[in-house]
């Protein structure tokens, strides 16, 4: 596989039953090389996003399982701790040992046989003589595909689903890569979600790439995730010229790549100064369609076919964007064109293999300003253009504040400063924001409870 290309493994194990779609649950395993001498994570860490994003803004909460993660949020901005997590060994931040890892993961999941087990998987891939493979951040350790499906047949699911986004480069046998906490899950599962992942069968089988390519990623993700969950517009990419590979070993001499950027300043802005849930998918006009598939055909039934008819002709597009005369290899060739592998695909009860043409003139929702809300531990230092130096302040400003409220909200966890709005209930409600704070050292208020349903669980950012 080529040092400069960031690849994605998403495996995803469906197992759902006929019954009504608020009966199913979906459970999420997220895993990527992120690794620093991956060379991948300026592409890895935003694939992670983009499909928790997807799942996260598409599953309702009590749907919706998440690895490692023991809470589940609600449409009405509340959270509670689940009766039966899924739970196991850290694949985030300890990436040593991970295939042994994530098989673990796979044998702890609590699913029963109607549900779904999705685990996605970003780094670096290949395949030899016996199968395409995952290459593991600690070495030259091989996590074949089969042995992952097989893994995940131990579970009998309703539909197992193994997607990666990465290179497949032959090489000989035995030679040698957070989630939008602020968004609130819907209060129903999209169409397409429960077309694809609830009234599915089978086994669905992908890769981002066909033997004998490179599966190209950029500053901002890789071709095959941002054609799946990129939320906003279609991206431009530019070159980053100055931009210098992380080695991938004690062995290897990074050098000076040309590698080609989404979304350019917002993008180094991230990649160099930190990740933040706010800005992952950036640029977005509402008279234009999100780009990824899972937000643009949200709406519609569509079936396995459906999307991989999309998918080839989405990583086609981006390929022509980033190499217009097509991409110098890691072999000294010319790769001129990126193909999807569809090993396998699940037959979906009832769903469309064509797309429905959108309207002519009808706006799209901005995805880009899904509902946040704050978290315990942020300040709010402003209200309505405001300083809030106490509680005092924060309280009387709320009660005095028109319908539409705006206020300054500090991120704890990044330190960040965002613009936030949201629609107050009525003066004489019980409470108009819903949110209580405390006094902090040095000004503004600490936010100390949220009450769900209330205003201050259905906030946007306000630019």
């Amino acid at each position: 596989m080529a040092a400069l290309i960031p690849l994605i493994f998403l495996v995803v194990l469906f197992c759902l039953p006929c019954a009504p779609a608020a009966g199913q649950r979906i459970y999420l395993l997220s895993v990527g090389d992120t690794s620093e001498k991956s060379g991948l994570s300026f592409s890895t860490g935003p694939d992670l996003q983009y499909i928790f994003d997807a799942f996260y803004s598409s599953v309702p909460g009590d749907q919706l399982m998440k690895f490692n993660n023991p809470m589940a949020d609600f449409a009405d901005g509340s959270s509670r701790n689940l009766r039966n997590p899924w739970e196991g060994p850290d694949v985030r931040f300890d990436l040593v040992d991970l295939k042994k890892k994530i098989l673990r993961a796979i044998d702890n999941c609590p699913a029963g046989g109607n549900d779904t087990i999705i685990v996605f998987y970003t780094g670096h891939g290949a395949y030899d003589d016996h199968d395409h493979f995952l290459m593991m951040p600690d070495g030259e350790n091989r996590l074949y595909r089969k042995t992952i499906l097989k893994r995940m047949a131990r579970k009998n699911p309703r539909l197992a689903v193994l997607i990666t986004d990465s290179c497949s480069l032959h090489v000989p046998a035995g030679m040698g890569p957070g989630p939008a906490a602020r968004m609130i899950p819907p209060q129903r599962m999209t169409p397409l979600f429960e077309s694809l992942f609830i009234r599915s069968r089978g086994v669905v089988d992908i890769n981002s790439s066909t033997e004998g390519e490179e599966s190209i990623g950029a500053i901002g993700g890789g071709l095959l995730t941002i054609s799946l969950a990129y939320m906003g517009n279609q991206p431009n990419f530019k070159s980053y010229p100055g931009f210098v590979r992380p080695p991938r070993s004690d062995m290897d001499t990074p050098g000076n790549a040309v590698i080609p950027s989404i979304d350019y300043s917002m993008a180094m802005g991230e990649f160099f100064g930190g990740l933040t849930e706010h800005a992952m998918h950036g640029n977005f006009d509402p008279n234009k369609p999100p780009f990824g598939i899972f937000f643009e055909y949200r709406q519609q039934n569509l079936n396995w076919e459906a999307v991989a008819k999309l998918l080839t002709v989405k990583v086609s597009t981006l390929f022509k964007t980033v190499a217009p005369k097509g991409w110098d290899t890691s072999s000294g060739g010319k790769q001129m064109t990126q193909t999807p592998r569809f090993y396998s695909l699940a037959k979906t009860e009832g769903g469309r293999s064509q797309p429905q043409p959108q309207k002519p003139g009808r706006k799209q929702r901005r995805w880009s300003r899904p509902t946040y809300r704050p978290e315990v531990g942020d300040m709010i230092l402003e209200i309505n253009g405001r300083t809030v130096r106490n509680f005092d302040d924060y309280w009387r400003a709320v009660k005095s504040s028109p319908t539409t409220m705006t206020f300054v909200l500090s991120e704890a966890r990044s330190g960040k400063k965002f613009l936030m709005r949201t629609q107050l209930n009525p003066p004489n409600a019980k409470s108009r924001f819903g949110v209580s704070g405390e006094n902090a050292p040095g000004g503004g208020v600490r936010v100390k409870y949220i009450m769900p349903g209330y205003p201050g669980t259905r906030c946007q950012l306000a630019k």
